[in-house]
């Protein structure tokens, strides 16, 4: 796993920092999205430093991460739920289809 030197621009101002070469294009999008939801706190029309913006930035983006996080594991929970009804349903219609052949064999 090779190491990779890039530069990101947040704000305008430029960072150099190292990662695996095979995440260098999520690290480039990671960087991109920051600098847009940063920008993003800067136009909202409040007098506020990069500091407090970054901050302001970092919690909504945590904020989104959460949220997405909350859903997934809603989506997958009812996946689950779903796929138990189907499992239950199988079960119940192959019970039912045994007890029927063993009737018949039994008659």
């Amino acid at each position: 796993m090779s190491k990779a030197t890039i530069t990101i621009s947040v704000l305008g101002k430029e960072f150099t920092v190292s990662c695996p070469e095979e995440e260098r294009e999520a690290l480039v999008r990671a960087a991109r999205y920051v600098d847009a939801r940063m920008q993003e706190t800067q136009r909202s029309g409040k007098s506020m430093g990069i500091e407090r913006g970054a901050v302001m930035a970092a919690l909504n983006i945590a904020y989104e991460l959460l949220r997405l996080r909350e859903q997934s594991q809603s989506a997958v929970g009812d996946f689950g739920r779903r796929v138990q009804a189907l499992i239950d349903r199988v079960d119940g219609v192959l019970r039912e289809e045994f007890k029927e052949q063993a009737d018949q064999a039994g008659s």
